[in-house]
């Protein structure tokens, strides 16, 4: 099939590859302060000084593509509506933004990928934040996101607000937020914070800059498949729990207009209403279904742990198990994440179009929206212990990308409409709180000596194989 606008390249995060945290007037995120003493991103891949670089990597691998994310705390230091701009942190972006559309590369750009300024959390925790603490915070953000849409709109086609809110929300629960996180409140303040942030940007996009500057904005969901281990009613049910605590709780509002009806009924009343206004914002407020996608796992049908933890908890506290019959499910990645199962991820891209870009439209006369998948990627297990050989040859990775890209091309066939696929990730990055042993990326980044990008052999086989299905 011909599909000329199908979008392909790689994904990366600002904190996770930047470096230079007090460079050129940046501000602290509450990652410097929450990292402090461990691996962190103070120096990560020094992607702030070889940016050029990187560029020169996705030209290599034959990218159309590249997924990054702005660091609020380096264009606003201090992060609130009234505080000063950074020209250097504007002047940093704008470079690597021009960089790119010279190199052909299109920029696909987050508002938010987890680095939310320091300052913010301490005037009145900013995600946590509720009623007059609130609307300032609503207020922060919106003047954050305009200023983006003002200074890069113009080249910027392809914006998404915020990356995996549920993965934000379980990063906060155990390890941002762990000593002072409530679960059976402060994931339902958060997520209506990340609802109506995200709700504010697109409202403040469409508004004011989309009929000249003629782009889109969504938002990027995570989604992990789960498929119900056998025919039994209880695995049905476990697997239909799961998919809607982890992802319907967000899906529903932004697709279509209502809240979740299993999020409302865990939540005991704590899901606020919104108001005619905030849904009028909410609903039908994302031009596409951004993806982030790894790997699937079994529902038994049995209930989940008596005493979970966050991450349970958020994918929704059901058993899921990855093997059966004495089988695994698939080969395994890095300490069980991810496993390979390419077929899961066909039924996922189904699952979507079906539930929510089919009926998404609100008054799009008809339209299906699109998906973009933003991540998807494997990190072999213990790959930092190999030699620079064995990890340029880097066979399971190319075998991952090869199951996932062609279960993905046998769904477009089917009719599903995607129109881009980002592999994470560009480089060997911070893995937030889980440091560099994680490694999923296409290069190898020699961290001790200058950031050295060595690529792998799987970072070429993103475009033969996008290619091969269009």
């Amino acid at each position: 099939m011909a599909n000329t606008d199908f979008l392909y390249g790689f994904a990366s995060a600002s904190y996770q590859i930047e470096g230079a945290t007090k460079t050129d007037g940046r501000g602290p995120s509450v990652w410097d302060e929450a990292l402090l003493g461990k691996e962190n991103g103070d120096d990560a891949c020094d992607s702030y000084h070889k940016w050029r670089d990187d560029i020169e990597l996705l030209k290599k691998y034959g990218a159309t593509a590249y997924r990054f994310s702005i660091s609020w705390s380096r264009v606003i230091p201090l992060g609130g509506k009234e505080d000063p701009v950074n020209p250097e942190g504007i002047k940093y972006y704008s470079s690597l933004i021009d960089g790119l559309l010279e190199a052909g590369i299109t920029p696909f750009v987050t508002l938010f990928h987890w680095d939310t300024p320091l300052e913010l959390a301490k005037r009145y925790r900013s995600f946590f934040a509720q009623d007059a603490d609130q609307e300032r915070f609503l207020a922060d953000w919106e003047r954050y996101a305009d200023l983006c849409f003002k200074e890069f709109g113009d080249r910027v086609k392809h914006w998404i607000t915020h990356n995996e809110p549920q993965i934000f929300t379980i990063l906060n629960a155990m390890f941002l937020e762990r000593e002072k996180f409530d679960m059976e409140t402060d994931r339902w303040i958060v997520g209506e914070n990340l609802l109506l942030t995200h709700a504010r940007a697109v409202h403040c996009y469409r508004t004011r800059y989309k009929e000249r500057q003629g782009g889109v904005i969504g938002i990027t969901l995570n989604i992990e498949w789960i498929e119900p281990i056998d025919d039994s009613e209880e695995a049905k049910a476990a697997a239909q729990h799961s998919l809607d605590i982890q992802v319907g709780y967000y899906a529903d509002p932004i697709y279509l207009g209502r809240h979740n009806e299993t999020a409302k009924k865990i939540s005991h009343g704590k899901i606020r209403e919104f108001t005619e206004e905030e849904w009028g914002m909410i609903a039908h407020s994302s031009d596409f279904f951004g993806l982030n996608h790894y790997s699937t796992k079994w529902a038994t049908g049995k209930p989940g742990k008596e005493n979970p933890n966050a991450f349970e908890v958020l994918f929704g506290n059901v058993e899921q198990v990855t093997e059966k019959d004495g089988k695994p499910i698939g080969f395994k990645g890095h300490n069980g994440h991810p496993f390979t199962v390419p077929w899961g991820f066909n039924k996922l891209l189904h699952y979507i179009s079906k539930t929510w870009c089919t009926v998404a439209n609100g008054g799009r006369g008809g339209e299906t929206l699109p998906i973009y998948v933003t991540e998807n990627g494997f990190a072999e297990q213990d790959e930092g212990e190999k030699t620079l050989e064995e990890i340029v040859n880097d066979t399971r990775r190319q075998e991952y990308y090869e199951g996932y890209i062609g279960a993905m091309g046998e769904a477009m066939k089917d009719g599903v409409i995607v129109k881009g696929y980002m592999g994470w990730s560009l480089l060997d990055n911070l893995e937030w709180s889980n440091g560099y042993a994680p490694r999923f990326g296409v290069t190898h980044v020699d961290r001790a000596n200058g950031f050295k990008r060595t690529p792998k052999q799987s970072a070429y086989t993103i475009k033969k194989l996008v290619q091969k299905i269009l």
